[in-house]
């Protein structure tokens, strides 16, 4: 890497800065990002207020899915030109302009225009907060999460899978930290007005990213010493070894996402067949809190997972975690114990995390870190399409055939983790041939 891979607009201090003070803004951005995850905290205070079915406050958060994804696929190639901290600035002035566009399409269908129940108003109203919350905030989430991602694994090259664990892993802490702490505070500050706690997001979020990015560096051309040169960074790969990538991504992507929209019902359905006197609140309480330890599984799954790739191999782990939760799915269904339903559910959405956590890391042996961050924008559209089918599809089976829903989701995880378990497994000899070090060359 040379000093002509970054912006002019980005400072290019003398001496490389501590990359561990970089990794660690570099969480604090992520943490901010992966808010997104809490969403659902919002919808029934949403419907509620505004009427609005529950289709429509899921197209939201598929929305911002999507453009996560789908605009990772575009940032990927304007890492290496734009810099590190130019892109995490456009991605901290989207992601909170659309706190502040949604905050807008919410007081829009508060009364000022109309009365919420006039067809007119609901659907602008839920317009303008889809483009803010939806489009515009998904735009600003894929290119902070690619440009994150791709900047600390730069600094990086020793540890790529820990210190992507770390970054990634962020994420997974800002959904908990949201959801439990920041969420209920801004409702509680805004007198449970959505649109007012919005706001209020938008402020704390601007601030914490604007200060964080400062912080931020593209990889300093002597932290190059540190990488060696492998075959894998002129290696000319077949199409298709992206196609195995973009498969791998959507396919553990499709059985995670599935189970997380569920997981509430999940939980209280296990919970109710092994305690039929429970209240509907204690059930609710018991799914929650189910919710709250798998989002932390989640992101330490992302770290754990991604750190023991950097010492068992990238493809070994891999095949560790989709074998093992692949397993665990089709005993999922015969789990009468709610503690042994939550345990074994607990460790199936760590792996999902740590499919995260390593997939940038296996990207990167394959085909080198300056080629890395296009190929994880088109590895993370995977997960964007598994996130526009996943939900919806587990909740049709929900209301077509509830008594037998669960089991077929559990089979349908299984077979899907098993197939990406298959495509990981093809890439073995490939990825032992890329990470062969070019003799006596390092850059």
């Amino acid at each position: 890497m040379t000093d002509h891979a970054v912006s002019i607009d980005e400072p290019l201090p003398k001496d490389p800065p501590d990359r561990r003070l970089i990794l660690f803004s570099g969480v604090f951005l992520m943490a901010s990002l992966g808010s997104v995850y809490a969403w659902s905290f919002f919808t029934k205070p949403l419907q509620a207020a505004y009427h609005w079915a529950n289709w429509q406050t899921s197209l939201i958060f598929s929305l911002a899915v999507a453009g996560l994804g789908f605009s990772a696929l575009y940032t990927g190639p304007l890492v290496a030109k734009l810099g590190g901290r130019r892109l995490m600035k456009r991605s901290a002035w989207f992601f909170v302009s659309g706190y502040l566009v949604a905050a807008l399409g919410l007081y829009l269908g508060s009364g000022v225009i109309g009365n919420i129940t006039t067809p007119w108003v609901s659907w602008l109203s839920f317009i303008v907060l889809a483009l803010g919350y939806g489009v515009i905030g998904g735009i600003g989430l894929g290119t902070g999460y690619l440009t994150a991602v791709s900047t600390i694994t730069g600094w990086f090259p020793d540890k790529k899978g820990f210190a992507t664990g770390m970054i990634v892993m962020g994420f997974g802490i800002g959904a908990l930290f949201m959801s439990k702490v920041f969420a209920p505070l801004a409702m509680g500050l805004a007198k449970n007005n959505v649109a007012g706690a919005f706001l209020i997001i938008a402020v704390v979020y601007g601030i914490i990213m604007t200060i964080a990015c400062h912080f931020i560096y593209s990889p300093h051309a002597a932290i190059a010493k540190k990488h060696q040169q492998t075959i894998a960074d002129t290696y000319q790969h077949l199409p298709n070894v992206r196609i195995r990538l973009w498969l791998i991504c959507f396919s553990y992507s499709l059985a995670g996402l599935g189970i997380i929209s569920q997981l509430s019902r999940m939980m209280q359905d296990v919970s109710k067949a092994a305690d039929p006197g429970l209240s509907p609140e204690a059930l609710a309480t018991v799914g929650a809190t189910l919710i709250a330890i798998a989002s932390l599984g989640n992101s330490i799954g992302r770290l754990i997972w991604a750190w023991l790739s950097d010492h068992f191999g990238r493809v070994n782990i891999f095949i560790a975690l989709l074998g093992a939760a692949s397993i665990i799915y089709l005993v999922l269904p015969h789990a009468i114990s709610p503690l042994i339903y939550s345990i074994l559910i607990c460790f199936v959405i760590a792996s999902y995390g740590g499919g995260f956590g390593t997939i940038p890391s296996l990207i990167s042996d394959l085909y080198g870190s300056k080629r890395m961050s296009s190929l994880h924008g088109l590895a993370l559209t995977g997960w964007a399409t598994a996130g526009l089918i996943a939900p919806p599809f587990f909740g049709f089976l929900y209301d077509e055939v509830p008594a037998k829903a669960a089991m077929y989701a559990y089979y349908i995880c299984a077979g899907s983790l098993f197939a990406s378990l298959i495509l990981v497994f093809s890439l073995r000899k490939l990825h032992q041939h890329c990470i062969t070090p070019v003799s006596g060359d390092r850059s």
